[in-house]
């Protein structure tokens, strides 16, 4: 039988927090491990008996054994296992300038490279993650969920969207949801369509219309006369949700515009163009506190009254929503395409 990865990893140079652990994993099992242990946290061992030095001897082999030939030198003036196991600790896992800059390089350079299985990419950003607290700058949830969620391909964009929008997300649940994801599922011809057809719009410009002052060719965000009658104080506050009529294949039909929605959701399935089925089901909070699952993501068709075709992409199918909601907050990051006919 080969040995397994555990026990043939060799010490490099950007694997210590890898090997670090690997190695104490190994120590444990071969019963070896309280040689790395300071004799002050460790009373039940007595270091003077030949047994010990003999085992000692063996924990060295060990340790010297899975470091690479260029990096021996550290640890060559080392007389026990605890000498080596100090000296690797001292040269790798610094805190230095030098180590700091590394490390934090590291982290805002991280992104998920095309075709890695996300149980990869979250080890290596779980390794970078525990760098940054070695250094004495640990991350907190919030800014570890920001991160992993920003490092992942295009293949995640629709289920990342899902978990950015979802209240109170936690760092466990987004990894869990995202691990239940087969990135090539996520790039179903449709899905591939739709995203290059988006690509495409991107570079050629907006050619929509406002939602502020109804002319086209750019949003409401970039709009002169939205900025210019804010400035003015022109701008009435929000006071309600209001509503518009759109019809569809299936007829006319209601939706919401809610200025309070994270994100669009509807309760009727055929409304979707194209979907993908969410293998985790991603937990709402509706206004009135009740917790609801959006099982599906895609995209939604619409036919305003006035002929305009409006694609609304990411659009949440959740069966226990009431009726249709337009999400103001995901309008006014660009989500809404509105072409005419």
């Amino acid at each position: 039988m080969s040995p397994s990865y555990a026990d043939t990893v060799k010490l490099v140079e950007d694997n210590y927090f890898h090997w670090e652990f690997n190695m104490r994993m190994k120590l444990s099992r071969k019963g070896l491990l309280a040689h790395i242990i300071k004799p002050e946290f460790d009373a039940l061992s007595d270091r003077s008996t030949v047994q010990w030095k003999t085992n000692d001897l063996k924990a060295l082999g060990v340790i010297a054994g899975d470091v690479s030939l260029t990096y021996q030198v550290y640890i060559r003036g080392a007389t026990t296992a605890a000498d080596s196991w100090r000296m690797l600790e001292e040269q790798f896992n610094r805190n230095t300038l030098k180590n700091r800059l590394i490390v934090t390089k590291k982290l805002h350079n991280f992104k998920m490279e095309s075709g890695t299985r996300f149980a990869v990419h979250v080890d290596q950003f779980k390794e970078i993650v525990l760098q940054m607290e070695t250094i004495g700058e640990p991350l907190d949830e919030t800014r570890q969920l920001v991160l992993l969620l920003g490092s992942l391909t295009d293949e995640y964009r629709m289920i990342s969207t899902v978990l950015e929008n979802t209240p109170n997300m936690t760092l466990t649940y987004a990894i869990q949801a995202l691990s239940g994801v087969d990135a090539s599922d996520e790039s179903s011809s449709a899905q591939q369509k739709a995203f290059m057809a988006k690509k495409s719009y991107d570079k050629r410009g907006f050619k929509g219309k406002c939602f502020y002052c109804k002319k086209t060719g750019h949003k409401a965000t970039e709009c002169r006369k939205k900025k210019a009658d804010e400035e003015r104080g022109q701008v009435a506050r929000e006071t309600s949700d209001y509503a518009f009529t759109a019809t569809s294949a299936m007829g006319k039909t209601e939706w919401l515009v809610d200025s309070g929605a994270s994100s669009h959701m509807t309760s009727v399935r055929d409304k979707f163009v194209s979907m993908k089925e969410l293998k985790t089901p991603v937990r709402i909070t509706i206004a009135d506190g009740k917790k609801i699952d959006a099982v599906a993501i895609g995209t939604v068709g619409l036919k305003l009254m006035d002929g305009t075709s409006v694609t609304l992409s990411d659009v949440l199918y959740i069966p226990e929503v009431e009726g249709s909601l337009i999400s103001v907050a995901k309008l006014a990051e660009k989500d809404v395409v509105a072409q005419f006919s």
